[in-house]
C-alpha cells in the first residue's frame, strides 16, 4: 500500500465520534451519522444499538423518518471523555517539551 500505515480506531474512539456527531447535530438520521463519523453500515448499526442500550442516545421515529439524539447521560459521558482527552493531550505535550528541555508556563 505504498508505505501508508492504516490506523484503525478503537471501539471507544468510534463511539465517541458517534456521540460527537449526534451532539453537534441535535436530531440526525442514521445515514448522516454514518458519513460524518466515517463508519460502515454494519459498524454503525452495532454501535448505535450499544449506545442506546447504555442510555447514551435515543432513537426517535417521526413522519420524516428515524432520527437519533443524544441523552443527558450521553452528553455527560461525552463531556467526561473530552476532559480525559484534553488531560492526556496536555500531559503528552508536557512530556515532549520536557524531553526537549523546555518548560510550559
Amino acid at each position: 500500500m505504498f508505505g501508508l500505515k492504516i490506523i484503525r480506531r478503537s471501539k471507544l474512539e468510534r463511539l465517541i465520534d458517534i456521540l460527537r456527531v449526534i451532539a453537534s447535530m441535535g436530531l440526525i438520521k442514521q445515514t448522516h451519522i454514518m458519513y460524518k463519523a466515517n463508519l460502515t453500515y454494519d459498524e454503525l448499526k452495532k454501535d448505535l444499538q450499544w449506545l442506546m442500550d447504555l442510555g447514551l442516545i435515543e432513537r426517535t421515529v417521526v413522519s420524516e423518518g428515524i432520527f437519533y439524539k443524544i441523552t443527558n447521560l450521553g452528553s455527560d459521558a461525552l463531556s467526561h471523555f473530552e476532559k480525559i482527552e484534553s488531560i492526556l493531550k496536555l500531559n503528552h505535550e508536557k512530556k515532549l517539551y520536557s524531553e526537549r528541555g523546555l518548560v510550559i508556563l
